[in-house]
């Protein structure tokens, strides 16, 4: 199974669970600039202790850093993403949507 397939990586609703991939968001006023998908090579995931649920992803985009946040229900599927996408960093979002993750609850 894919991640991007993953049940556990559905998005029931904004403010309950993840998505893949997350929804792309910038610091900049242009209500234009609304990249979508799995674009970019993924650069960074942070994780703050107290927002353990919450995974933020960064990109760059034609020359624009955005950054997208994941939460999860499950806090060790969390934990188990977070692991995975460290070791993920620098390969392209659709490269990433395409690990088996079939070992993961």
């Amino acid at each position: 199974m894919k991640l991007r397939d993953h049940p556990l990586m559905k998005r029931s609703n904004s403010y309950s669970s993840c998505g893949w991939p997350p929804i792309w968001t910038n610091t900049r006023p242009d209500p234009n600039d609304k990249p979508q998908g799995e674009i970019a090579n993924l650069q960074q995931v942070l994780r703050r202790q107290d927002l353990a649920e919450i995974l933020f992803l960064v990109i760059q985009y034609q020359n624009r850093r955005y950054m997208g946040a994941m939460r999860f229900d499950d806090d060790a599927f969390c934990q188990e993403i977070y692991a995975l996408l460290q070791s993920q960093l620098g390969l392209s979002l659709k490269e990433i949507g395409d690990v088996d993750v079939s070992h993961l609850p």
